[in-house]
């Protein structure tokens, strides 16, 4: 099964190992984990770390828990490869789900095939508030989950 997720993974903290968790249960080595250049990551996160970092640390994660690296892809649109390749499932957050949704829009537009949409629950922090990278750069939790 080939198997796409995407996102800015910095810092790599518990939701998104959860995402990537799922993308290699449903796809085993064949996934794809694309990661926002660093252009793109700028346009949200002001401070953001090199695109060679922050894929390193995603493969880092993959070899060491499942013992294989990952493909890792640039992502330097909002699309990604999902108009280029198909691929069966693209693995999401509730945060972008509706971008995978205007993926499968746009590859209906293009006579492809829809991708299955797998919507993954936020990992959730001590206070019970979903763990994100914003709240980890503001201050409020570790990449755990922790309260600071």
């Amino acid at each position: 099964m080939k198997v796409a997720l995407g996102g800015t993974f910095e810092p790599l903290h518990e939701g998104h190992k959860k995402l990537i968790d799922i993308a290699i249960q449903l796809g085993g080595k064949d996934i794809t984990i694309g990661i926002t250049s660093d252009e793109m990551a700028r346009m949200r996160i002001r401070s953001v770390l090199p695109f060679e970092i922050r894929a390193e640390n995603v493969r880092q994660y993959v070899k060491r828990k499942y013992g294989f690296e990952p493909q890792i892809v640039k992502i330097t649109n909002p699309f990604g490869k999902t108009l280029e390749r198909d691929f069966e499932y693209l693995v999401v957050s509730p945060e972008t789900c509706e971008m995978a949704m205007k993926i499968n829009e746009k590859r209906r537009e293009l006579g492809k095939k829809e991708i299955k949409i797998v919507k993954v629950d936020f990992v959730l922090a001590e206070d019970g508030k979903p763990i994100s990278a914003t709240r980890i750069k503001k201050g409020e939790i570790d990449r755990y989950g922790r309260l600071i």
